[in-house]
């Protein structure tokens, strides 16, 4: 059975009509997105960067447009003490670019400071204007984050373990 996530990746990869990669220039505004989350010009940074209609994936949420992300980005930038994104390389085919990164960010949970340190992967595509119209990010969600909660923590922990 396949899920609703895998069947939205593959429409939004059929639908996106994208120009070809050619500098890396445009990964800049990615990369300015994760590491200003916290600062008031998130939301213009992300006017600047994203499409107004867009598929964006972290593996926590999907969202399709522009003004739900720039949303969602200042939440998570009022939910973290502090967070930032190192590129570790580029890549690109034909008609996406592969950006491989760390994610360091520290959080607050029942009261304890968590500092988490996670790798990853993003699925970039861009339209026309060069902004991003496909945003797909691959990457443990339970090792960055999950495995850090009360309770589902301890039990992720233990599953992986076993396996």
């Amino acid at each position: 059975m396949q899920s609703a996530y895998v069947n939205d990746y593959q429409k939004a990869l059929q639908s996106s009509a994208s120009r070809p990669v050619t500098n890396t220039d445009a990964v800049n505004g990615f990369i300015e997105v994760f590491n200003k989350t916290q600062h008031d010009d998130v939301a213009s940074i992300i006017r600047e960067t994203y499409a107004e209609t867009l598929y964006f994936n972290d593996t926590f949420r999907t969202i399709t447009d522009r003004n739900t992300l720039i949303n969602y980005m200042q939440q998570t930038g009022q939910q973290v003490d502090w967070l930032e994104v190192q590129v570790q390389d580029i890549a690109h085919s034909e008609h996406d670019m592969y950006v491989r990164w760390i994610m360091r960010m520290q959080f607050t949970v029942m009261g304890k400071k968590v500092e988490s340190e996670s790798i990853g992967i993003s699925q970039l595509r861009f339209d026309k204007q060069g902004k991003i119209i496909l945003h797909q990010d691959f990457w443990d969600g339970v090792d960055g984050f999950y495995q850090h909660l009360p309770i589902i923590g301890y039990s992720l922990r233990k599953i992986r373990e076993r396996l």
